[in-house]
């Protein structure tokens, strides 16, 4: 008995508390399947080696072991680990059908790194913009505040919450025992998972208006640093103006960015989480919206190296010194001379570019403020 016969008779029966013989099965047709395939192998890559670059930049590149990066560098590692293990897993779900994979006892192991990377990159994203409105906002008073022990005990905590809550699945109880078929049971998915689905399809909106919130009041505070420079100097020369327009729009278009990304790949999580359990449905648009929400997750693990990483001089700069170094490698004719000249490159274009944005800072405060400000 193949396991699309016997989903046939269990759909027609209403019995989904057996199980077929030890079978394996595709979920969709070959064309299907291999577009599914072309979707996410580019995507995976992408996730993958961006955030290893980013992580890799960090590691060579002393510039960037500074506290306000260890957020960053968190935040990759749950992309990373995205990308390696949540990714595999989920695709595995929804492509194959076998006893490993609709098992009520085994598919949410395979869930389950979903619930927790997906979840931890979301806080992340929240801590984030709140640890850079407060820098922006005590500029002074933040290396005392955030120390490295202090930022590495939070981040952890972050971690310990994010695995907490994704375990919470394991304590609801199934009144219907463990060996449940749970693959297009009554045409829905995971049926033991709705109290959590709609729990995180209900504060995803929260947690994007808190970031808009965060970040429209880093964007005030960096227009007020701006015209306060500009009304501190009595002679306003073009390159100051040049350089406070510049950095305004920089700023304009990395927060639009950073709020314009994250509600694009994960408010339409929203819609799917209360679509899959209230709206009538069929199996094909079920399908359909879990597949373009399940994809557009996933992309913001793509797309948070290119914001937090590309618009970050420092880590161009680390970029470039992790692609030297490699190449070089690879070339066999990598001394420790060719090291040397990538680091002291490195390190003469962050000087420069930091001079050029630091030309008669009129205070301390306004010193530290305009870092926390190339930092955004």
């Amino acid at each position: 008995m193949s396991v699309e016969a016997y989903l046939n008779a269990t759909s027609n029966q209403g019995n989904s508390s057996t199980f077929p013989p030890d079978d394996f099965g595709w979920a969709f047709s070959l064309r299907i399947t291999i577009l599914y395939i072309l979707m996410y192998v580019p995507l995976w890559v992408c996730i993958v080696v961006g955030n290893l670059m980013v992580i890799l930049a960090f590691v060579y590149n002393k510039e960037l072991r500074r506290v306000q990066n260890y957020p960053l560098i968190s935040l990759a590692v749950t992309d990373l680990l995205t990308g390696i293990s949540a990714l595999p897993a989920l695709l595995l779900v929804r492509l194959t059908v076998s006893p490993l994979v609709c098992s009520a006892s085994t598919r949410f192991s395979l869930i389950m790194p979903s619930f927790t990377f997906c979840g931890s990159s979301i806080y992340h994203l929240l801590f984030i913009a709140i640890d850079r409105c407060v820098s922006l906002t005590y500029p002074l008073k933040y290396p005392s505040l955030v120390t490295p022990r202090r930022m590495i005990r939070v981040l952890s905590l972050l971690w310990i919450y994010n695995v907490w809550f994704a375990l919470i699945p394991l304590y609801i109880p199934n009144p219907a025992g463990e060996d449940r078929w749970l693959c297009y049971a009554n045409e829905n998915y995971d049926n033991e998972l709705d109290v959590i689905f709609i729990l995180i399809g209900s504060f995803l909106p929260i947690y994007f208006l808190f970031m808009m919130i965060l970040y429209a009041v880093m964007l005030y505070i960096a227009f007020k640093h701006i015209r306060t420079r500009r009304e501190m100097s009595y002679q306003a020369s073009p390159l100051r103006t040049r350089n406070g327009a510049r950095a305004r729009m920089r700023g304009i278009v990395t927060m639009a960015t950073v709020v314009g990304a994250f509600g694009i790949c994960w408010l339409p999580s929203t819609f799917k989480f209360f679509y899959q359990n209230y709206a009538p449905t069929t199996k094909e648009s079920l399908i359909t919206v879990q597949t373009i929400t399940e994809y557009l997750s996933f992309t913001n693990s793509m797309v948070n190296p290119l914001i937090y990483g590309y618009f970050n001089c420092q880590f161009r700069i680390g970029f470039k010194m992790v692609l030297e170094r490699w190449s070089c490698r690879i070339r066999g004719r990598c001394n420790r001379e060719d090291k040397e000249n990538v680091y002291s490159t490195g390190m003469t274009n962050l000087a420069l570019s930091v001079s050029a944005e630091s030309i008669n800072e009129p205070s301390s405060k306004e010193r530290v403020s305009s870092a926390n400000l190339r930092s955004l």
